[in-house]
């Protein structure tokens, strides 16, 4: 068993270094790829088959670790948004995120505003 494995990796080496598919080894592999565009496209719909399947699973494993992240980032005192800078004192947002969120809000505030009221009654 574990000469397999080491000859399989061997051959998987060679393959990508020689831009040769690693998957089929029959043809030449696409542009910065290991795989040739046959080979790329079976992937790409048992990956669809099986996200279609699994969905449910998925999206609660995806729910989960999304929750476990932001409560890391939040109890580091870390943006849960960007996830790279310091958030600002008691607050879950850095001040770029929370100024990009207050600018969506603000147009979507004004959008609002300008479709529901006449422009003469409209002070900003």
């Amino acid at each position: 068993m574990r000469g397999e494995e080491i000859m399989c990796r061997a051959n998987y080496e060679y393959y990508k270094e020689h831009h040769i598919c690693v998957k089929c080894g029959q043809e030449d592999a696409e542009k910065d790829h290991t795989l040739c565009l046959n080979c790329m496209m079976k992937e790409r719909e048992r990956a669809a088959i099986y996200a279609q399947k699994h969905r449910e699973e998925l999206l609660e494993k995806h729910r989960i670790n999304s929750k476990n992240r932001y409560r890391r980032l939040k109890e580091q005192g870390i943006c849960t948004t960007c996830g790279k800078r310091p958030a600002v004192h008691d607050k879950i947002l850095c001040r770029y995120c929370s100024a990009k969120v207050n600018y969506r809000k603000r147009q979507k505030y004004l959008l609002n505003i300008y479709a529901t009221k006449n422009m003469c009654e409209i002070r900003i």
